[in-house]
């Protein structure tokens, strides 16, 4: 069909009655008005006016028979208009012949019709039209007198246009001339004619349109009611469509064809009996009509049967109205997308009429039996369809726009495919009734027999004679089939690849392949097959992408390409192709139902031997063999010292015996910065094909920290391995589904940071709410444990450190150490960061001390150790990293007095931290090279007398210091060492004491890390402690808490869980009696440096001693001075002083040295000579002496002045040297008293 005949299809009709042979001679001028144009209806007052761009006509010749005048409506007529056309030479004429014959077609064709009228008088050439008097009238009056409105020859007394017409409108009357004078005149004649026959057509359709709906209104009120309702609203609605349609009203034809559609489904289920379901003969009268939608349109028999059923109860024919339907609504969408503006409209309509006709044939094949007629007529319907000239159109039109939105043509192309699909399976049924083989992919199946019992057997060809010409050619052989097969897959191809529907193409790509394998084109169907049969596997159809899989690799050794490398990639995925998730879609569609054990085993073996021919290590997913499940515990080995353990629960995905030289899982450690990572291996692992097994995995290293799993590796080949990332790695990905990264080694796994100054691979450990979801690793306390403290014994500014070596069960040997400092800043010793232990017996212990030189100001310093040692033959591992707190818990302070004899020190001992006391067990000063004499002038501190020092309350020691020579130097050094004991880890010490025996009573020893590393978390009561002897602990629960957390996270067996949380409830309590504190003692040893003092003055006032002295009486007084170098240096000494109060210097050259003494008197005295005086001192002993008069001011026991002495800057030579005044009397008063004969007055 033309694309401009779409719009003139199916014309409506004017009748037109012709008795005196007029039409054929105005036929061409009258004709020439069609199609009528811009119609327009006003349907509703309120309602804008609808406009019919163009009409067509087509003019229906009828002759009225009077017999028919009974009959009723004609419901299959399109006549909106009828025309009767007549000519009359004079009035007799008139009266005798045209006027009977118009009363006859008025009362036959018109008023049993309801439609619109009109009469056409042609006047010839010869008659002239005169109407000269009033007696004589011209034959148009008297038509228009005889016919008009209230004409008296009128006939019609019903409903009529005459109702409508007004009086002086006389347009019911046409007149036409054979003859104009004028091409101007003939115009206006036929356009006026023309207008007015748009107006009695509308009409007509308005008087129709208004009728259908009023008799659609009322049944709308009883349609729930009376199913034979549904049945007449279906057949008013078929109506209304039927005259909407004829009118043009393309959009109210759409709506009312999907509201007829489920009207018919509500009809079939409410009044089931009124259709004929199943009638062979009218189908195939249906479908021996060859296919052609040029002549397709409502059928009126339609409408008939309808009327027939409610008139007679004849029931209707399902098939033939689902076909005049699908047939219409066909046309309709076809005229919508011809007119449409835009082209996505007209897509959308296209669209919309691909669909139908999809659903359409669908419909036909579940509900007819295949024959070759039903089947040739479907194949025909899609071929029509196919060839459409206005979807041709649409693709040229689309293909030349160029857009950047959405292609409207990609669902036009995307139906065409499916259309061509459908078109291939009509075909393939065809052709099966004739006996020929399908050349799709169930092609692949006639080797897989899921039923031996049951054997295919090929149906006997058969004959029959086709009438559509290609469709004859293309079955006449297999081999036309074949290639018929292979033209419309690679047109659906293309139409699907042009719409972007990538993964149907790989599927269609695969029958070809299949097609080109059974023609043993192997290189066109290995081209096709590269990646087609990932789609399958991806998308869990493990079955069929398995059997194309092993064509691919048939064709790829057929073609003997020499890929070793794509050969084992090939083979390997059609291994990972057992795997039970690998088919998401259960029961067949498995391709390990139809591979057994053998052909499993077989294929491992084929990869093992391809393996050795690739030239690079190949890397493959572990999950391929078997699944594995990682318990997220570390247990330790109970009868192998040293030993740890991991299982692993392995899925054999192959479901065969496999023998696993060596597996290794290798645990990173989470920290921050290079990790520590630890292998756990095991050897000679017999893995059956049950589902499912547990197999344990062993490591002799250890580090007490939190793992992650890194990866599993399975490495049956020196160039062949296969890991399991636990991780998400950040570089290429091993593929669940079998993608394959080649020559990854560790480092391009599992990216390991470069830390050159970092040579045991020291790690930062990570915060403790960041260890959710890890594995811990504690150690045993069976095995050997090790720690970094701070020594028992410390040396004030030594910088040591002391690594503690604890022995388990069994002795070790070859033990070797090597510690680094993990701070910036601190530095080891050659000596000191490494040493070895030949031999450590059983459960003893082995303290090493290491020093290091460290200037910063940080107390906590971060160490490591790597412990490597031999039990038996077997070598174990043991690495340690701790922060050790270097700072001290105690504090001293030295205040040192000289007299002239003897030097007096006072040390202060304080706690360090003011919430920790501490508990002082033994003082000793002494001087261990017999120069000096130290006397103790305060009570003895002794472990059965200690001292507890508080956080405000500090200890204090009294010493007296006599040298034996008279004679000090700064080099000289006495040695003080205290003795301490921190009460907070006297606390801890008696907890993990109860620890001990609890956990021994319940064997629960290995269990001793974990709540060990919990006990710096208990709070005590240490005031309480220290004054009743009673841990008091404050935060129980909280403890208990934390424990039990940690035992669920570490612990297996719940029989140990249950005994641990018993243990802690008998060791942990809120009140626990201790009969005996048990010291945890730590030494400081301190060299106190002997201090010096360049010149002691000793200042005394000498006067006469009296009872009392009267106020304001002067009292004579001398000064006198004595200075000393008995404790200065005796020669130059520049080495540091420790816990001295007086600073050491070089020797003061004593000649001339003048000194300045000043009296402070305040307002006790008044001064009565020299209140300050220089004096020089010129020898070791040398005396001063002035006189001086006092005079008391105040009553009362007045102090004696005080009295400061400096050195003179003049006689300063190298510095200024360091003195001291010590006073005789200082502390002596005098007794004043008023004198009391006297009156004093006060103002």
């Amino acid at each position: 069909m033309q694309l401009e005949e779409l719009g003139l299809q199916n014309p409506i009709s004017v009748g037109y009655y012709d008795p005196f042979s007029i039409y054929a001679l105005v036929k061409n001028d009258l004709e020439a008005k069609f199609p009528l144009t811009n119609l327009h209806w006003k349907y509703h007052p309120l309602k804008p006016v609808k406009l019919i761009p163009v009409l067509p006509v087509k003019m229906v010749e009828e002759v009225p028979h009077r017999a028919s005048k009974a009959n009723q409506e004609d419901v299959h007529e399109n006549i909106y208009l009828r025309l009767i056309f007549v000519k009359a030479d004079n009035l007799e004429i008139y009266r005798a012949q045209v006027r009977p014959l118009i009363q006859a077609w008025l009362t036959d064709l018109v008023e049993a019709k309801k439609v619109s009228w009109a009469i056409v008088l042609f006047t010839p050439t010869s008659q002239k039209d005169k109407s000269l008097s009033l007696i004589k009238k011209s034959i148009h009056d008297k038509l228009v007198v005889d016919f008009g409105k209230n004409g008296k020859h009128q006939t019609i007394t019903t409903q009529s246009d005459l109702e409508e017409v007004p009086l002086e409108d006389d347009e019911l009357v046409f007149r036409i001339k054979e003859l104009y004078s004028s091409d101007i005149e003939k115009l206006e004649t036929y356009n006026n004619m023309a207008t007015e026959f748009k107006n009695l057509i509308l009409r007509t359709f308005d008087r129709r349109y208004n009728s259908y709906n009023e008799e659609l209104d009322n049944l709308s009120e009883t349609k729930n009611k009376n199913s034979e309702a549904l049945i007449r609203q279906l057949y008013f609605k078929l109506k209304l469509m039927d005259i909407v349609s004829d009118m043009r009203f393309l959009d109210e034809s759409l709506k009312l064809y999907e509201s007829i559609n489920e009207d018919l489904k509500l009809a079939l289920q409410a009044a089931g009996h009124a259709f004929k379901k199943s009638d062979h003969a009218t189908f195939e009268s249906m479908r021996m009509q060859r296919f052609n939608t040029e002549k397709a349109t409502l059928s009126r028999d339609l409408l008939a049967q309808f009327n027939a059923y409610i008139s007679q109860g004849v029931p209707v024919n399902l098939q033939l109205t689902k076909f005049n339907l699908f047939l219409g609504a066909s046309l309709l969408l076809q005229s919508l997308a011809n007119s449409a503006p835009e082209l996505s409209l007209s897509s959308k309509y296209i669209l919309h009429l691909f669909q139908r006709v999809i659903n359409f044939i669908n419909e036909i094949l579940e509900s007819q039996q295949d024959s070759f007629e039903t089947l040739e007529w479907l194949f025909s319907l899609t071929d029509h369809y196919l060839k459409l000239q206005l979807t041709k159109k649409l693709v040229e039109r689309g293909s030349s726009e160029e857009s950047n939105a959405i292609n409207p043509l990609t669902g036009i192309l995307e139906y065409m495919g499916e259309l061509r699909l459908l078109q291939r399976f009509i075909a393939g049924r065809i052709a099966s009734l004739k006996g020929l083989d399908p050349p799709d992919v169930g092609y692949l199946f006639e080797e897989v027999s899921l039923d031996d019992g049951n054997s295919a057997s090929n149906s006997k060809s058969r004959e029959v004679k086709l009438h559509n010409e290609p469709l004859r050619k293309a079955l006449e052989s297999q081999q036309s089939y074949d290639s018929f097969y292979e033209e419309l897959t690679v047109a659906v191809i293309q139409d699907f690849a042009n719409c972007g529907r990538g993964k149907t193409v790989d599927l269609l790509s695969v029958e070809l392949a299949v097609l080109h394998y059974k023609k043993q084109d192997f290189k066109q169907a290995y081209e096709i097959l590269l990646n087609s049969y990932e789609y399958f596997i991806e998308n869990g159809w493990s079955f069929m992408g398995g059997l194309l899989l092993e064509i691919y690799i048939n064709c790829l050794e057929k073609l003997d390409s020499g890929d070793h490398l794509h050969i084992l990639d090939t083979n390997m995925k059609l291994l990972s192709t057992f795997k039970e998730e690998a088919s998401k879609v259960s029961d067949i569609n498995k391709y390990n139902i139809v591979k057994g054990a053998d052909r499993r085993m077989k294929l491992l073996n084929h990869v093992y031997e391809i393996a050795p021919k690739v030239t690079e290590l190949v890397t493959y997913p572990l999950e391929t063999l078997f699944n594995t499940s990682l318990s997220p515990f570390i247990e330790s080995v109970k009868n192998q010292s040293g030993v740890y353990k991991m299982d692993l629960e392995i899925t054999n995905n192959l479901a065969i015996d496999l023998d696993l030289e060596v597996l290794a899982l290798e645990l990173e450690e989470l920290s921050t910065f290079t990790p520590y990572r630890i292998t756990f291996t095991g050897k000679d692992i017999k893995l059956l094909s049950s589902p499912k097994q547990v197999v344990s995995l062993y490591t002799s290293d250890f580090k007490q920290t939190h793992f992650k799993p890194s990866k599993l590796t399975y490495k049956p080949r020196s160039n062949l391995e296969f890991i399991q990332l636990f991780q998400d790695p950040t570089t290429d990905q091993i593929d669940g589904n079998g993608t394959v990264v080649h020559n990854k080694s560790l480092t391009n796994v599992v990216p390991e940071e470069a830390n050159t100054a970092n040579s045991l691979g020291i790690s930062i450990p990570v915060p403790a709410d960041q260890t959710d979801n890890t594995i811990y690793m504690y150690g045993d306390s069976r095995f050997l444990c090790a720690s970094f403290r701070v020594p028992e014994k410390i040396e004030l500014n030594a910088s040591e450190i002391e690594i503690v070596i604890n022995l388990g069960n069994e002795p070790v040997k070859d033990v070797r150490v090597q510690v680094q400092a993990l701070d910036s800043g601190v530095a080891l010793t050659e000596e000191s960061n490494s040493f070895l232990l030949s031999l450590i017996g059983a459960h003893e212990t082995h303290i090493q001390r290491v020093p290091y030189k460290y200037f910063g100001d940080s107390k906590v310093l971060s160490f490591a150790a790597s412990i490597t040692y031999s039990i038996g033959k077997e070598q174990r591992k043991h690495f340690l990293q701790d922060a050790v707190d270097t700072s001290l818990r105690i504090l001293i302070s030295v205040q040192d007095v000289f007299r002239a004899d003897s030097i007096y020190s006072k040390f202060q001992i304080g706690c360090a931290h003011t919430k920790m006391p501490i508990r002082v067990t033994d003082v000793d000063f002494r001087c261990n090279e017999n120069k000096y004499v130290v006397a103790t002038l305060s009570c003895d501190v002794k472990d059965s007398n200690p001292h507890v020092v508080f956080g405000e309350q500090p200890a204090f020691m009294f010493y007296r210091i006599t040298p034996h020579l008279g004679k000090v130097a700064s080099s000289d050094t006495l040695d003080l060492t205290i003795k301490y004991s921190s009460l907070q880890k006297e606390c801890e010490a008696l907890i993990i004491g109860l620890h001990e025996d609890y956990f021994q009573s319940f064997e629960l020893q290995q269990y001793s890390s974990l709540f060990i590393e919990l006990v710096g978390l208990l709070q005590f009561e240490l005031n309480e402690y220290a004054l009743s002897n009673v841990i008091q602990i404050k935060n129980v629960d909280f403890f208990k808490s934390r424990f039990r957390d940690s035992i669920d996270r570490n612990v297996r067996s719940e029989k140990d869980k249950a005994e641990l949380i018993c243990c802690v409830d008998g060791i942990v309590k809120e009140c626990i009696q201790v009969e005996e504190p048990k010291f945890v003692n730590q030494e400081l040893y301190i060299p106190v440096a002997v201090p010096v003092l360049d010149i002691l003055h000793a200042v005394e006032f000498s006067y006469t001693k009296q009872t009392q002295f009267l106020v304001g009486e002067p009292i004579e007084m001398k000064l006198t001075i004595s200075s000393t170098f008995k404790w200065s240096e005796m020669k130059d000494c520049d080495e540091e002083v420790l816990a001295s109060s007086s600073p050491a210097g070089k020797r003061v050259e004593a000649k001339s040295q003048k000194y300045q003494f000043v009296i402070h008197h305040e307002d006790n005295w008044l001064l009565s000579g020299l209140k300050k005086h220089a004096f020089t001192v010129q020898k070791p002993n040398s005396n001063a002496e002035f006189a001086l008069t006092l005079i008391p001011l105040n009553v009362g026991k007045l102090p004696l002045p005080r009295v400061t002495i400096k050195p003179l800057e003049e006689g300063i030579i190298h510095r200024v040297p360091s003195t001291d005044t010590v006073h005789e009397n200082g502390l002596e008063t005098v007794l004043v008293v008023p004198e009391l004969q006297s009156i004093t007055f006060s103002f």
